[in-house]
């Protein structure tokens, strides 16, 4: 049998490995993973519908975490360099409720209702949202959460924050009404995470990583985070950590975290983790990989940027665009990078900061303003294309900035001046252009699963001995397909309510596409399994598997081209 099985293995692999986010490892028999039953006649709730669709975002850069190139109008008081949100208060100390009263006021009308209603109209359907820890802690209702402040080098400045969790709140609230998610991003933690003066100090020191008790402090502030966000059904997950410095007690913190928040009762599968590869996209592809099969949804975040370094400004826009689009050959760096990580993490996989901004070096062969702007066109194009098709989501840096406009930085700016498409999301597009009725897309998964089943089986019996041929059990393929077109048609439609022939969900929310297949795929393969059996050898589920797969690509191609 295991003879039997390495040569499936090697054909289904040989088959398929072409496919964007493909995941071999779903190919390999007798792995242990240890994730949750779900029904498979039970269709994916509005919950999980917003936790795995394809997620296009955008992040609200300094609404909370605040940064002085964005919003320098709240550094005019500012310390020292003027660079933190820790300068503010330093440089406000002699009367903080004037700086309580400032930040207030930001947070109620930086993003506002008309921001939301703009997002939704150019198809966004997720936002990343930078928080730190001194905006979660003083409201806490524990006494112990809100003591865990006066370890930190916020201690003192309770009261400038005392409201601020009501506006994160809010916030959360009101994208849920536009049937948009959100990420929350921790994007400083105590000591800071990193060197930048976003991770809240000036310094230019990562100090969390100086202090077991100064990690412990996160861990413990992240646990409570955790408990606190994942009762709302819009909130996609929990950033454990922006941009930490890469040092050798990264992955140990993760595995810390990761452990601290299963223990206090939540799951991946009800609050996913969103992990910083911290620019070492290969070693932690592996890590998100090994969880997986471990029976953690986590998801990588890589930020994706093409304008600090040397190397980014010898080449120039198109060639950096070259460099990222899909049907660039031969593929180029950033490219093969993506293809890469999708493949290894089975496209759990996001970008969670990239923009169109580019040094003057790149553009400096464009002459006209008009050329330059075409030029970044094709580098923002690009990169929209190559995370459609390689990740489970992306968040462009930022939605809005102070000041003149900005493509290169501005989703605004960008989305006005063509930079990138006026509507981000093709799927809603099309969901809005032709719309297709329940019954009818139910009737045409027929006609798609039967002609699959009978590719699928005459492929595999053509090419298999007679030996072989007698261990498939290709109903398994047909189980597969049904399971996974139904998956589509509940992401499509928006909700299906309880069962298939419920109530359909808004249009807002409908149009959506499955965007982490991996995970979800591996949950229905479990509740196939349980409800089925493992098959020969616990084996043969790769044959669900390719099933699943098929149809969830089979339904894209239909609803997008028809």
């Amino acid at each position: 049998m295991n003879k039997f099985l390495k040569k499936v293995q090697t054909k289904v692999g040989q088959k398929l490995a072409d496919l964007p986010g493909f995941d071999q490892t779903s190919l390999v028999p007798n792995v242990s993973i240890a994730i949750p039953y779900y029904p498979t006649l039970q269709p994916p709730s509005l919950k999980l519908i917003y936790l795995l669709r394809k997620q296009r975002g955008v992040n609200l850069g300094s609404w909370f975490t605040l940064e002085n190139w964005l919003t320098p109008s709240l550094f005019t008081h500012a310390a020292h360099s003027k660079s933190s949100e820790m300068d503010i208060l330093q440089g406000m100390s002699s009367d903080l409720s004037q700086a309580k009263s400032m930040l207030n006021q930001h947070w109620a009308n930086f993003v506002n209702e008309g921001d939301w209603e703009w997002m939704v109209s150019h198809g966004i359907n997720t936002v990343r949202i930078p928080i730190s820890y001194y905006h979660f802690l003083p409201s806490h209702p524990d006494p112990a959460i809100r003591g865990l402040i006066s370890s930190t080098e916020y201690a003192g400045y309770e009261s400038v924050y005392a409201d601020a969790w009501g506006y994160i709140v809010n916030a959360i609230e009101t994208a849920h009404k536009h049937s948009i998610g959100v990420l929350i991003d921790l994007h400083a933690a105590p000591g800071a995470q990193n060197n930048d003066a976003h991770s809240g100090l000036s310094g230019g020191h990562a100090g969390l990583w100086d202090s077991g008790d100064k990690q412990q402090l996160t861990v413990s502030i992240l646990v409570a985070l955790a408990k606190e966000i994942v009762r709302f059904p819009n909130v996609v997950g929990l950033e454990v950590l922006n941009e930490p410095k890469n040092t050798d007690m990264l992955q140990g913190f993760y595995d810390t975290v990761i452990n601290a928040i299963a223990q206090a009762g939540i799951s991946t599968m009800d609050l996913p983790l969103y992990i910083s590869d911290s620019w070492d996209i290969r070693w932690y592809c592996q890590y998100i990989d090994k969880k997986a099969n471990e029976g953690k949804f986590l998801v990588l975040d890589h930020h994706l940027y093409r304008c600090f370094t040397q190397s980014d400004h010898s080449k120039s826009a198109h060639q950096h665009a070259r460099d990222v689009h899909p049907n660039s050959n031969p593929s180029g760096g950033s490219l093969s990078m993506l293809s890469n990580a999708a493949s290894k993490t089975g496209s759990a996989l996001v970008i969670g900061e990239w923009s169109a901004a580019l040094n003057p070096a790149s553009l400096d062969q464009y002459g006209s303003h008009e050329e330059k702007r075409a030029a970044q066109a094709e580098w923002g194009h690009s990169q929209w294309e190559a995370y459609e098709m390689y990740c489970g989501g992306y968040f462009f840096w930022t939605l809005k900035k102070e000041g003149a406009p900005d493509r290169g930085w501005c989703f605004y700016s960008a989305v006005e001046q063509g930079v990138l498409p006026a509507f981000v999301d093709r799927m809603k597009e099309a969901f809005h252009r032709n719309p297709r009725e329940l019954d009818a897309l139910r009737a045409q998964g027929v006609v798609e699963r039967q002609e699959a089943f009978h590719a699928h089986a005459n492929w595999w019996d053509q090419n298999s001995s007679a030996e072989d041929r007698r261990k498939f059990e290709h109903w398994r393929f047909e189980d597969g397909y049904v399971s996974g077109w139904d998956d589509a048609l509940a992401f499509w439609f928006g909700d299906l309510g309880e069962d298939l022939g419920g109530e359909l969900g808004g249009s807002v929310l409908g149009g959506s596409e499955l965007g982490f297949i991996r995970w979800w795929k591996k949950v229905r393969a479990e509740g196939h399994k349980v409800e089925k059996g493992p098959g020969g050898g616990k084996g043969m589920v790769w044959e669900f598997e390719h099933g699943y797969d098929q149809a969830v690509r089979r339904f894209r191609e239909v609803v997008k081209h028809s």
